[in-house]
């Protein structure tokens, strides 16, 4: 039994001019359960603080729509066994779209992502390679009805590893993308969301893993300022070759019951199961949580 507290916020600043939109974000986060890094298995003593701050501009010209973005992530463990996994990524992406019909845009994306790792103080067998990563593919986004709205790419990805840090982890990603997300609401109390997609991810354990995934959530408004959500998922992953490399398949479900105590501040209460089945035994688990959420919303 374990009690963890993990703070995370969110900032955005709006700004238009003309017909373009330009966004400026932040968002800190520390993670606290090891087992939202899907790849990490039997770790006690994990902190992990997180940073994504960036720009978005949006040039909308109605049937054609242009956005170009830049992203920062710096990852840095609070504990030292864990700083192998702090890293910076540098994300450039861009897109181009066009609408076709009334009810469907489609268009053109693409992104170059540089990654490079801060060994710290624990270099060797755990050390994760730098690389430079690149995408391109489809997109499209549309409405099947005023309640189902959907949107879709495909692609390409590719990422080159310098195994300088660890030659043991090797291999280059080259690979297919895709993802696919249906929102749905069904009425003004029950909307309800599948996502599912497939890519190579960052892993901490070798250069990458090759991830599917299918995620289910849901929320219904019971009555005034009580809702209820959750959710279940399916995820399936196979490392690429290395020492501590595995392929493993998580599965999942929570519940939630939230209330809005006044238009600012959100208190809630979760339950929440995983089970992971490993190729590596020792990495096998299951997990229960039981956590409340307080969100403050300016």
């Amino acid at each position: 039994e374990t009690f963890v507290i993990g703070p995370s916020t969110e900032f955005f600043f709006n700004l238009g001019i003309g017909d373009v939109l330009i966004t400026l974000f932040d968002r800190p986060s520390i993670t606290v359960n090891p087992v939202d890094n899907v790849t990490l298995s039997n770790a006690q003593n994990y902190a992990m603080f997180s940073n994504t701050a960036g720009i978005d501009v949006v040039w909308d010209l109605n049937d054609v729509q242009l956005g170009i973005g830049y992203s920062n992530l710096m990852n840095y463990s609070l504990v030292d066994e864990f700083n192998y996994l702090n890293r910076v990524s540098n994300q450039l992406y861009a897109n181009a779209s066009l609408l076709v019909l009334p009810y469907l845009r489609t268009g053109l994306e693409g992104s170059a992502t540089t990654t490079i790792y801060q060994q710290g103080s624990s270099p060797g067998a755990n050390a994760l390679n730098n690389s430079v990563g690149y995408t391109g593919g489809l997109f499209a986004q549309g409405n099947v009805s005023r309640y189902l709205d959907w949107i879709g790419g495909v692609g390409w990805q590719l990422t080159d590893f310098n195994e300088s840090n660890n030659p043991l982890n090797t291999g280059n990603a080259s690979n297919p993308y895709f993802y696919l997300t249906l929102d749905n609401t069904l009425n003004r109390d029950f909307s309800h969301r599948l996502t599912t997609g497939f890519e190579a991810a960052p892993s901490s354990e070798s250069n990458f893993v090759d991830l599917f995934f299918i995620r289910y959530g849901f929320n219904w408004l019971l009555i005034r300022d009580w809702s209820l959500g959750g959710g279940l998922f399916y995820e399936r992953g196979g490392d690429s070759p290395g020492p501590q490399s595995e392929d493993f398949n998580r599965y999942g479900a929570n519940l939630g019951l939230s209330y809005m105590l006044t238009k600012n501040w959100l208190l809630g209460a979760y339950y929440t199961i995983i089970n992971k089945d490993s190729s590596v035994s020792q990495d096998a688990y299951f997990q229960q949580v039981i956590g409340i959420n307080v969100t403050y919303n300016f």
